[in-house]
């Protein structure tokens, strides 16, 4: 019988990726990139004919736990209903299989260049091949590809809770998610740019009720009045002013506080799913909430500098603290 080790030419991580997914499809899966268009219509016949097998065995797994007696009876009055059944489990398996080799082609656009050694647990597999095979838009589809070549990169980065949450996730809240992505910090918080958290976000895409729908999702924890502090003795130890650092999608922000002092400001935070999800996005700096943010942080007395990248001399990139948020 064939299989994956016996492939030679190709780099660990799609190796590894080929191996995850085949298990998962029970198919030997092969990327579209790079699968031969002599064999396109043998793949799609094995495919298809794989998705009849396991619609048979669907339908005797469904006899056995049935009653078997009771289905037979069915089937010889009706035989229309029972073919019926039979064309319907077919139709689910191969939009099922459509489904996941979707999401697998988009792991393997997001496939890093090194993977770890560690295998990819059992349970992980099998539970996210369940589920993925339910996802039929593209988008949801792009976000569970990257999952899949997340864990195959690094086995343990997304949790079983992330899959559960992550299959109830509809593409709207996605998308809602992403825009909150856009204004958060690399820990998972948004701080707020003013009093009240019912107005403060709306100009940046987020109003209160999308809160309340990522709440909802699991993305995001409870409470109205959350607040980040910084204590300066727990900054840095050197003299004059104490430093505290954040980051927001590829930016970071400095905050100063007289010693003795303390950074204070509302907040709202993903929880530990949300965070996971996080890591997924890829996205610009939103320039508008940096100022409102800044704007309402002098109002506090809270000096706030972003970064800027200095390039020395050799090609040496140095990190300089200039600019007010």
């Amino acid at each position: 019988m064939f299989e994956i080790k016996d492939l030679t030419g190709l780099g660990k991580p799609l190796t590894k990726l080929m191996d995850v997914a085949s298990k998962g499809l029970g198919v030997l899966w092969r990327p579209q990139a790079i699968r031969r268009e002599a064999d396109a219509r043998a793949y799609e016949i094995q495919t298809i004919a794989k998705a009849q097998a396991n619609a048979e065995v669907t339908r005797r797994n469904i006899d056995i736990d049935a009653s078997l007696s009771r289905i037979q009876e069915i089937s010889t009055v009706n035989p229309e209903l029972a073919e019926r059944a039979r064309q319907r489990l077919l139709i689910r398996e191969v939009e099922g299989q459509k489904n996941l080799e979707a999401v697998v082609e988009q792991a393997y656009v997001a496939l890093p260049l090194s993977v770890s050694e560690a295998p990819v647990n059992e349970t992980w597999r099998r539970k996210f091949f369940q589920e993925a095979e339910n996802v039929c838009d593209e988008d949801m589809q792009l976000l569970w590809g990257k999952i899949l070549a997340g864990e195959v990169s690094s086995p343990g980065t997304y949790s079983l809770r992330t899959l559960s949450v992550l299959r109830e996730l509809s593409a709207h809240e996605a998308e809602t998610f992403r825009t909150a992505c856009s204004i958060a910090m690399s820990d998972g918080s948004i701080a707020i740019p003013g009093d009240d958290l019912n107005s403060a976000l709306v100009p940046f895409g987020i109003a209160y009720g999308d809160l309340i729908r990522l709440r909802d999702a699991g993305l995001m924890t409870s409470g109205d009045s959350l607040k980040r502090t910084y204590k300066s003795p727990s900054l840095d130890d050197s003299d004059g002013p104490k430093f505290a650092f954040l980051s927001n999608n590829g930016i970071s922000i400095q905050l100063s506080v007289p010693p003795g002092g303390l950074i204070q400001f509302p907040t709202v935070l993903f929880t530990s799913v949300g965070r996971e999800l996080q890591r997924l996005m890829s996205i610009s700096p939103n320039q508008a909430y940096f100022s409102a943010l800044g704007n309402f942080w002098r109002i506090r007395s809270i000096n706030a500098k972003r970064s800027s990248e200095l390039t020395q001399s050799e090609g040496v990139v140095a990190q300089t603290f200039e600019q007010d948020l």
